[in-house]
């Protein structure tokens, strides 16, 4: 199977080796229609639609801690669901990428939101899982942050102490955080060598390539705090195939059961 990096080509996917310093004035505009959608909403959580029926789910699961589901999507989802009581944000309209990711929105949080809860499109979590991070997010202090802290493993079998990156499958950022990513040159965007404030001699090369090894820059070499989200990772479908020839909502139905998933979560009653 060979690898469909078609959709990657553009900023985008949250990639600053592909951004282009012109759109920074589209980033303006489009964060001013962000804000304005999200007026009034003390406890946004973003959920990112790529497959309608996990893009539900998620919206109750928001639903049921409290939390206002904030629903973008990506361009395969035309028209996503959105449940009453969701917002829905087109995050692209200004831009017209043909693909964007939820981490194209995380970067700019700074810009049109006070804090911000986010989560894979491929994530449910049980009902207690959604307690704790109700909680933890609502309680963050600003300039703070919470996302799941990752480990690396050598050949699968050992585990290295030192974490490598902070995942976003899950977390939760705040407005005096993501400015002072934005201001350090290391958030959640690929590649944050490219990034315009980077000054930084120390060259990450290669732990640089995904999302989330910003936050760990950050959090390391200029004091960011950041507390990791410890819930399980059982409901976290890891559609790893999305890189492939499949796209990620084709993945999630052919792949995975959602029911049996909600199931083995205890919340085959919100299906």
């Amino acid at each position: 199977m060979t690898l469909n990096r078609t959709k990657e080509k553009t900023a985008g996917v949250g990639n600053w080796s592909l951004f282009d310093s012109e759109d920074i004035i589209k980033i303006e505009v489009a964060a001013a229609q962000w804000k304005l959608a999200l007026k009034g909403i003390e406890k946004p959580w973003l959920c990112w639609c790529v497959n309608d029926k996990w893009s539900i789910m998620q919206q109750k699961l928001v639903l049921s801690v409290g939390w206002t589901p904030i629903v973008g999507n990506d361009a395969n989802i035309k028209h996503p669901t959105i449940l009453e009581g969701s917002v829905y944000v087109d995050f692209n309209e200004s831009f017209e990428y043909p693909h964007m990711y939820m981490h194209f929105p995380l970067e700019w949080v700074f810009l049109y939101t006070d804090r911000l809860a986010f989560w894979h499109s491929d994530l449910l979590l049980s009902f207690k899982d959604m307690q704790y991070c109700a909680q933890l997010f609502e309680n963050l202090e600003d300039g703070k942050i919470a996302a799941y802290k990752t480990r690396a493993s050598l050949l699968r079998f050992w585990e290295i102490k030192q974490s490598r990156r902070f995942f976003e499958v899950i977390g939760c950022t705040t407005k005096s955080a993501s400015r002072s990513q934005f201001d350090h040159g290391c958030g959640w965007w690929r590649n944050f060598q490219f990034h315009p404030n980077y000054k930084n001699s120390y060259l990450p090369k290669g732990l640089a390539g995904d999302h989330g090894f910003g936050i760990m820059h950050w959090h390391r070499h200029h004091g960011g705090n950041a507390k990791h989200v410890n819930v399980s990772m059982a409901g976290h479908a890891d559609a790893n195939n999305t890189r492939f020839t499949k796209s990620k909502e084709e993945d999630l139905d052919s792949t995975y059961s959602i029911a049996q998933i909600c199931q083995h979560l205890g919340i085959e009653e919100l299906l």
